[in-house]
């Protein structure tokens, strides 16, 4: 699913940098990263160029870590490609892109993903990252899934844990795409995973309520899922 061009590392916060592309999606560039929150230093933020947010004030050091981590990756995508800006935040939280970009952003435990694509381009995209947590998923399935989601994700050829990671990852994922239309929070149950593609990494959701006018229930929407050892990523344009 992720085509990387490009590996380094910046020691000793970032210890490994990724970027790339989709070539299920054009347009679409990806930037994934492992940090040490142990390496953690408040000059971080000038170092790397990244505006501080009053809001972090109040933060702890792990949320400081995983802002800058995530926003360091959009703003290596950015430069990239031609935009020397940064990704700000919003008065509602979500990222807050330069003119001209859309994107999205995520983060879990040492590890923090961002992608990119132009704003005239079409794409609505929207990225999570999550660890593998078999025991979590199968206490929490019922939050997330419903009976008939459950019987299609035990059919499937994954581990049924993996399963139920990707449609709870997916449905995350497409709350960061629909957000900025949508603009409001809806739940889980707003969308039923009806397909997954073991074979080309695909999951199809389908929206079980109207969210917009152009967001009708029935809707289809399309993701695309990378399983590592120990953490998951899912992707929706």
């Amino acid at each position: 699913m992720l085509t990387p061009y490009t590996h380094h590392a910046l020691p000793p916060f970032i210890t490994h940098l990724e970027m790339g592309t989709m070539a299920a999606i054009p347009g679409l560039a990806y930037c994934q990263l492992s940090f040490d929150r142990y390496a953690w230093q408040d000059e971080l933020f000038a170092r790397y160029a990244i505006p501080f947010p009053p809001r972090l004030h109040a933060a702890g050091v792990k949320r400081r870590a995983e802002y800058l981590a995530a926003r360091y990756g959009a703003k290596r995508l950015l430069a990239h490609h031609g935009c020397d800006a940064s990704v700000g935040m919003a008065a509602d939280r979500a990222p807050l892109w330069p003119a001209g970009w859309c994107g999205s952003l995520s983060h879990t435990h040492d590890r923090a993903i961002a992608i990119i694509a132009p704003g005239d381009g079409g794409l609505t995209p929207g990225v999570d990252i999550e660890m593998l947590a078999p025991e979590t998923m199968r206490e929490t399935a019922d939050m997330f899934t419903s009976a008939q989601e459950q019987a299609l994700l035990a059919a499937c050829p994954l581990p049924y844990e993996s399963a139920l990671l990707i449609a709870f990852s997916a449905k995350e994922s497409l709350f960061k795409a629909l957000y900025p239309e949508v603009r409001r929070f809806f739940d889980f149950d707003a969308a039923r995973v009806c397909q997954i593609d073991t074979t080309a990494q695909r999951i199809t959701l389908e929206l079980t309520q109207t969210l917009t006018a152009r967001r009708a229930q029935g809707s289809q929407l399309t993701g695309y899922y990378f399983l590592a050892e120990d953490h998951l990523i899912t992707l929706i344009a």
